[in-house]
């Protein structure tokens, strides 16, 4: 990082863009919660002034959201070449519409886990799956993983499906409906 005093970052994981001071050598992102090691971020901009990164941080912000009208408007508090590498790196149309997908999936998941119950949802996804055949219990996983439902629990649930004959096992990995 550079000598000044307030560095805007963007996280790795979750591409949520947050503010550093230099001298941690580990931050944690403010939105996933994943630590970082501060030396192996990229610095999109960095000032001494708190409300110009404030402001790239808004132009980021609205330019991961689609807003490109409020990604312009930091422009001229910025100057067109921070404008230009944030844009180059942030503001690709497909990384956003992807993200607002992702969004809008993970609400939509969360919604129906909240409603429904996790057994309910295992129970509809294998029914699901079974449908084609032979299910494979790791697309069963990642088919449930989404709802919130950890390993250890959906591993008790396939055992349970076995022992109480609704699936059986033919070969390793793959389940079938009894």
């Amino acid at each position: 990082m550079n000598m000044s005093r307030f560095a805007l970052v963007v996280c790795p994981h979750c591409r949520n863009p947050f503010i550093i001071e230099p001298g941690p050598r580990i931050v944690s992102c403010r939105n996933c919660n994943k630590r970082l090691e501060a030396a192996r971020l990229k610095v999109f901009f960095s000032s001494d002034n708190f409300q110009e990164v404030q402001a790239a941080r808004a132009s980021v912000v609205a330019g991961l959201s689609g807003d490109s009208a409020g990604f312009e408007e930091a422009a001229p508090r910025l100057g067109r070449d921070v404008m230009e590498r944030i844009g180059e790196r942030l503001q690709e149309r497909r990384f956003i519409e992807d993200k607002r997908r992702v969004n809008e999936k993970m609400e939509e998941e969360a919604r129906q886990t909240r409603k429904k119950g996790q057994q309910a949802i295992l129970r509809e996804a294998f029914e699901e799956l079974s449908e084609k055949g032979d299910v494979a219990i790791e697309e069963y996983w990642a088919k449930v993983s989404f709802h919130g439902i950890d390993r250890l629990k959906f591993d008790q649930w396939v055992e349970k499906m076995v022992e109480t004959g609704v699936a059986y096992s033919p070969k390793y990995g793959f389940l079938r409906k009894s």
